[in-house]
């Protein structure tokens, strides 16, 4: 395995990812994480956020295309939903990696379809590949060569490695 991101480099990162979003987004937005790959991101990033005087309420949404595989299916699935209502609401949805783009496509989609306010993008890693979908995210924290395979941090290989404290390649 190759190292692409420390620890030390990761969180601070974050910690500027936090800031910017701080000034940026309104104070009662929604923070949803998209499990299972964006939780370690995502918890780190609520905390950078509330370090920097943001306090965003927080619902998960699990979506899926990989199934365990390393490469997508092409179909997103819907996996468990959102439990508040999120019409009227400043949603920033919370993913761990840009790489075909169908997942935050069918996301931000869905969220814009309930009446959200505003959909901002975030991202812990966007990869270096043609995307199947024509997305731009608002906050970026990396970028990684289209054939890194991404492990550590939240993501996996086949359910392992997601407790890595650094993004590694796993090929």
């Amino acid at each position: 395995m190759r190292t692409l991101f420390t620890e030390d480099e990761i969180a601070q990162r974050i910690d500027a990812m936090a800031a910017e979003m701080a000034r940026d987004l309104p104070k009662d937005f929604l923070l949803a994480p998209v499990l299972t790959g964006a939780f370690i991101f995502a918890a780190d990033l609520l905390r950078a956020l509330y370090r920097h005087g943001a306090d965003p309420h927080v619902d998960f949404v699990q979506l899926s295309s990989y199934g365990g595989a390393r490469a997508s299916s092409g179909v997103v699935t819907l996996l468990k939903d959102f439990s508040v209502d999120i019409k009227g609401r400043t949603v920033l949805l919370v993913d761990d990696v840009l790489d075909t783009g169908r997942s935050l496509h069918f996301g931000k989609g869905m969220i814009e379809d309930r009446g959200a306010k505003d959909v901002k993008l975030c991202v812990f890693v966007k990869k270096l590949t043609g995307h199947a979908e024509d997305l731009k995210c608002d906050y970026i924290g990396f970028e990684a060569q289209a054939d890194d395979f991404l492990v550590g941090y939240g993501m996996d290989d086949d359910g392992r490695k997601r407790g890595l404290p650094l993004l590694g390649s796993a090929n």
